[in-house]
This record gives structure tokens, sequence and C-alpha cells, in this order.
């Protein structure tokens, strides 16, 4: 492992740029980061490199990322990859006032627009069709309909953890009333398998009270009733049921993909000279749909004790974790795009969220003799980080649960740095300059590991593969505060050597320009 080294020594430029960051394993590989598109990952030669403070990286990386054709966030492509491509044009239109990124964005947020569950007559699993974008696969529970003999709804079998669509629950060695089920799912080798159950809720094999007691947080199966009046029916016919994936709107999702639409509204609306005409137009449409987006989930929103709060996942919800508060990221998705509502509207109600959020993340923050801030993943009041049991009745689709107090990743972290940061700038709280010069704190002595490395946990802690490292350089907003920001995320793109591929590589581009050109001053 190579030594830590200074702020100093970086500065006096010891590294050699193109040279490849050694790796060790990743640490649980969550959230939007791959490795794909790193050549030294891959082991791919390189024809030539890239300047990744100019134009034409930010030019490739477009490139790139519009041949994927994205046309819905069914699978997440629009949180994790549309959502950083647009703010990537936002952000080179402050480094270099060209208006080409403008246009590019007006065309990709038309685009976005006009495939919303609404646009597309679409609907969730509540059967809300809202100016939003639901997912489902890897993010949401699978459905399968276990008939009786009659080949009527019986018991609904769920799986709610990754690839839930290729579970499959397999009916055989049909006896009477009986039979044997098999549950399987790709993301796990064990199967699950029940000997002689029933459909009776009578019998003291009955199908239901079986599935559940197989459930474990690595084996994501439980099954409900579907009748009004369960009773004695005759066994399915023997059959392989495939599972369907449900479709849910993550409050995340819709913070991702909202917050570069309000903030491209805040922008014209409060710019003289392009707030007129169609610009002007376009802007207030996009300051509608962010409002509509937000409002969609006014529902999952609820308070603290002590002027905090957060969003939870409804109770019921086809998705893993039903019931439970989110997690700090998550929750501060849709606080970014209320920052931008309350510079472009004035309206308190939204400030007073994000406020309220800023208390609830507050909890949760430790300062440490240095000066920087570590967190966890789960915020500090929560279930998860605390751990629940069955018997509390908290979770649907998880019924129980150990205490998970990981801390946070370096990439959802940048989530949360960049909502205080736009939080300061905003002004909506006059304590956070303070706060900003600890987070600052905590990318220069817990995120910089060595010249051409970063740690991949806020504490300092656990080896960042390539795909991980270079999310670094979305904490970019805090280069305004301290260079190293931005001297160090350089760094690592040179040693890494990124082929852009996805959206988060174009916003990182996007920001190094950003912050060789001192963007924050056109905000």
């Amino acid at each position: 492992m190579t030594s830590p080294i200074s702020r100093r020594t970086l500065l006096l430029g010891t590294t050699a740029a193109g040279v490849v960051a050694a790796t060790g394993l990743p640490a649980s590989a969550t959230g939007p980061a791959s490795a794909t598109g790193l050549a030294s990952a891959a082991g791919q030669p390189f024809t030539a490199a890239l300047d990744y403070e100019s134009p034409a990286a930010f030019a490739a990386a477009q490139s790139a990322y519009l041949a994927g054709n994205p046309m819905s966030n069914e699978a997440g492509l629009y949180a994790w990859g549309e959502s950083y491509f647009m703010l990537g044009l936002l952000r080179m239109y402050e480094a270099y006032q060209d208006e080409q990124y403008l246009r590019t964005f007006e065309e990709r947020a038309a685009h976005v627009l006009a495939t919303t569950d609404h646009a597309r007559g679409v609907k969730d699993y509540r059967g809300r069709s809202g100016k939003v974008w639901r997912t489902a696969f890897n993010y949401t529970a699978g459905h399968a309909v276990l008939p009786d003999g009659a080949g009527k709804p019986a018991v609904q079998l769920r799986w709610a953890g990754t690839r839930s669509a290729e579970s499959t629950a397999e009916v055989l060695n049909v006896s009477g009333d009986t039979f044997d089920l098999i549950l399987r799912n790709p993301a796990t080798t064990t199967v699950v398998t029940l000997r002689g159950v029933s459909l009776d809720p009578g019998s003291a094999t009955y199908v239901v009270p079986a599935v559940n007691a197989a459930y474990g947080p690595a084996f994501r199966w439980t099954a409900v009733d579907l009748r009004t009046s369960p009773r004695r029916r005759t066994a399915p016919r023997a059959a392989t049921i495939a599972f369907t994936p449900q479709f849910y709107v993550f409050a995340v999702h819709t913070g991702m993909v909202a917050y570069p639409l309000a903030r491209y509204a805040r922008m014209v609306l409060t710019t003289r000279s392009l707030n007129r005409g169609s610009r002007r137009r376009k802007a207030l449409d996009l300051l509608g749909a962010a409002k509509d987006a937000v409002a969609f989930h006014d529902c999952e929103y609820a308070t603290r004790p002590g002027g905090g709060g957060d969003y939870v996942w409804p109770k019921g919800a086809p998705i893993p974790f039903d019931g439970l508060i989110q997690p700090y990221n998550q929750s501060q998705g849709l606080g970014l795009v209320m920052v931008e509502l309350f510079r472009a509207t004035g309206e308190q109600r939204y400030r007073t969220r994000v406020n309220e959020l800023l208390t609830s993340y507050r909890a949760g923050l430790t300062l440490e003799a240095d000066g920087a801030y570590v967190w966890p993943y789960w915020p500090v009041y929560g279930e998860l980080y605390a751990g629940y049991t069955r018997e509390q009745n908290l979770s649907e689709y998880t019924p129980f649960y150990s205490a998970n107090r990981q801390v946070e990743d370096i990439s959802h972290a940048a989530i949360s740095t960049e909502f205080v940061h736009a939080a300061y700038e905003a002004g909506i709280d006059n304590t956070l300059a303070q706060d900003i010069e600890r987070f600052a704190a905590t990318f220069r002595q817990n995120v910089v590991r060595s010249a051409t490395e970063v740690w991949y946990r806020v504490n300092g802690t656990a080896d960042a593969i390539p795909g991980n490292a270079v999310q670094c350089a979305r904490w970019m907003p805090y280069a305004e505060q301290d260079s190293i920001v931005h001297e160090q995320s350089l760094r690592v793109y040179d040693a890494v050597q990124l082929v852009p591929v996805q959206g988060s590589h174009a916003l990182g581009i996007a920001y190094l320009n950003w912050a060789k050109q001192q963007g924050w001053a056109n905000q």
C-alpha cells in the first residue's frame, strides 16, 4: 500500500502524469460507479491521451454517452447517467459561457420530459402515472403468483433483491393438497426447497409462513396470501413460474434527474442575458417540471423531533427496506432540487425542507481531530443503523436486518457534499461556511490517499478501484475552498487514463474544466 502523502508534497508535483493507480480489491461496490471505460483496469492500450481539462475531452465524453441512447429510467439510466451528463453540460456552460452547452442541455431536457411516466402512459406499483421516472429490475422486488388447483391466484411470492426478474418458483411433486416449492434467484447460489407445503392456512405446512421462514438478509424471499378468505385449496399444478419486476419511483432518482432541470431554470431566470424569448419559456417549463417531480414524493417526507426531516420508503412498496428511513444521500437528492427551487422562486417551503434535511444530516456527522467530517451511509437514528427484528413489523419486503453501520463511500458522499455546497451557495443557512470547510478537510485528509490514489470511504479506508476513484471529481464544488480537490482529481484521472463512456465520466471531466476556469464565479 502506498503511504499517504501531504498536501504540500502533492502541490510540489511529485507525481508523473499517466502513472496507473495501484488498486486492490474494492469494498462493496454500491452505486453508479463501474470500471467500464477504464483502460488501466481493462489492460487496454491508449492511442492518445486526453487532456481532461479541455472542451475536447468533454466532447469525447458527450459523444460516448449519447451513443448509448437511453430512452427511460427503468434500468436507472437517467438517475445514474443522464442526470450526471445534464449537470456536466451546465458546469461546462459555467466554465466557458458557451451557449452550445445550453442548447445541448435543452435538447436532453426535452427528451427527459418526453419520457416521464405520464408522457409514456406507464404506471408505478400504486397505479400512479406521475411526471417522474419509474424504475424496476435490480432496484425493485419481483413478484410471482402461485395459483390454486383451479388456476385462481392464491399466494404472491416475492424476491426483494437484485435480478428479481430472473427469479423462478418451481412447483413439483404435487400430491393431493401438498406440493414441493423450489425458489431460485441467480444473485445467490442458495436454492430454497420447501417440501410438502400446502395452500391451507390451517395446515402446519402452510406455504406462506414456510416461505417467510426462509427469508434472510441475503435471501430476500417473502410471501403473502392474495385471497380475501384463505382456506383449504387443492395444490397448484406442476409448473415453473416466472417473476415479474415491479415498478417504483425512487426519490433519489427523481432528485438526480430533476436537479439539473431546476438548476437550468434558476440560471436562466436569474441571468438577464438568458432570461428572454424561447429560453425563458423553456426555463419556466423546467421549473414547473421540477416542482411537480418534488411534489410527487411529498407523501414520503417525515419531520423529526428537533427540526429534522427525512424521506421514508412507504411500507409495502415493492423494494428492499420498504417502511424505513432512506439513506442521507437519497433524501438529499431531492434536497438538491429544492435548493434550486428556493433560489428560483423564493418560496420558503423549499428552504424549510432543505434546513430540515441539513439538521438531520448534522446528527450523523462526526468531527475528527483534524477538522474532517466522517459519517455513515445510513442515518444514525434510523432503523438500519440500529438493526431491527421481525417482531417490530417495520418492513414487509425486508422483515428484519442486522445493524448496518458502514461508513459512507466517496461516490454516494458526492451527492451529500454537492447538496451541502448548493445550500451554502444559496445562502440557506448562515452557519454552513464552517461545514463547507470541514467537508473540504474530509477530502484533503481522508479522501486523498497518495499522489495518484484516493480512498473509497470518507474515513480514509478501503481500496478504491479505478471506477470508484474517478468519482472523486464530483466533490469539485469544494475546489473553491481548497485547490487540492481539483489537483488530486486531475491526478487520479491522468493515472487511471479514463476513457469516458458514462454520464458520471462526462460530469467529472466537466468539473475538471469548471475548476480550471474557476466556474464557481459564473454560477
